[in-house]
């Protein structure tokens, strides 16, 4: 009987451990994602599927791993990205179920805001790619803790820290600062988007978030549109308005046709910051630095903004000295001072 009763118990105990394997595998791992998800991933992460929001935070971690792009870059921007990121990388969206299943990612990174239909969005995206989906949110005012746990999804926390002094010593600050500015002293600021500088985005929208998070004051007075934005305006409107500073995102970058138009169309000239040579282009090597996309490449913007809002308030004195430690750690380029300065005054003179 005791022998019958021990072939039981053995029995019972090799299930267990057949069982314990068969849920976690010993090459795969359970974490909880940003949007509380329980996602199985492999143990070392060597390929990932990138979305439009979450390209520069995996750069910063890791120059290779992308298996895919999702912009188009200029020469002018390739000059400070490793070829390892975009060469022999095809262009392939997460909406592209087939062609990611073809590319065989070990994850797919799901960067959206945590909202239901995004979180939902996640779950049908692995279920019909039968790839791990990670969320991470993207909500810069989170930024250390998506940094905290993207160093943990790849198991770099050394590079994760590093990264989050940065925002620590030159980020958290400006915050801070921004909101002991009193509404009376802010700054009008008109946000000019599109080929002729009519569309813009509002107090509230994702795209013009800097603005606000650095103390000015977006004049737009317009609905905040979902996912692109980019609401129509007239110039007529934008006279209303009459901000004392333009921002300037030029769709197509190198040629900035929206500065272009600002500065040299007569319609534009009797405008406040037209009038006082207040119309300055966004950096955009190589990435929007305050937006499209609205990723980590924003946290250089809040430093260049808020600097060019308030130079008195935040004081930062050594810009281009900033600009070259963020493109070191975040995008692994050793800069010299004069692409430093070419960077932080994209203007050309019309």
């Amino acid at each position: 009987m005791k022998y019958k009763i021990t072939v039981i118990l053995f029995i019972s105990v090799l299930a267990g451990c057949n069982s314990n394997k068969r849920t976690s595998p010993p090459n795969l791992r359970t974490i909880t994602d940003m949007a509380g998800r329980q996602v199985e991933i492999p143990m070392e992460i060597d390929s990932i599927f990138i979305d439009r929001h979450s390209v520069q935070l995996i750069y910063a971690f890791d120059t290779a791993a992308p298996v895919n792009t999702v912009f188009h870059y200029y020469e002018t921007e390739k000059k400070y990205l490793k070829r390892s990121f975009y060469e022999n990388k095809p262009y392939v969206l997460e909406r592209s179920i087939e062609e990611i299943t073809v590319l065989k990612p070990d994850i797919i990174v799901y960067s959206m805001p945590l909202a239901p239909e995004n979180i939902e969005e996640a779950d049908i995206l692995q279920q019909k790619a039968q790839i791990p989906v990670v969320v991470i949110d993207m909500d810069i005012l989170k930024y250390k803790e998506i940094l905290a746990f993207t160093g943990e999804l790849l198991n770099k926390k050394e590079k994760a820290d590093e990264l989050i002094r940065f925002v620590e010593e030159y980020v958290d600050p400006i915050f801070e600062k921004a909101k002991t500015i009193p509404p009376e002293k802010k700054r009008s600021v008109y946000y000019a988007e599109g080929m002729k500088g009519l569309n813009t985005d509002p107090s509230g929208s994702v795209h013009s978030l800097l603005i606000d998070l650095t103390g000015g004051d977006n004049v737009a007075r317009v609905d905040v549109l979902p996912m692109k934005g980019m609401t129509s305006v007239s110039l007529e409107q934008i006279y209303t308005w009459n901000p004392e500073l333009i921002l300037v995102w030029s769709g197509n970058f190198d040629n900035m046709d929206s500065y272009r138009e600002i500065k040299t169309a007569p319609s534009w000239a009797n405008l406040k910051a037209v009038r006082e040579n207040k119309v300055y282009q966004v950096p955009w090597r190589p990435f929007g630095w305050i937006d499209r996309p609205p990723g980590i490449n924003r946290l250089i913007g809040v430093v260049w903004l808020s600097n060019l809002l308030y130079p008195d308030v935040y004081r930062q004195e050594d810009l281009p000295a900033v600009t070259k430690e963020f493109f070191q750690k975040f995008y692994h380029y050793e800069m010299t001072d004069e692409e430093a300065l070419d960077l932080l005054n994209p203007q050309p003179a019309f």
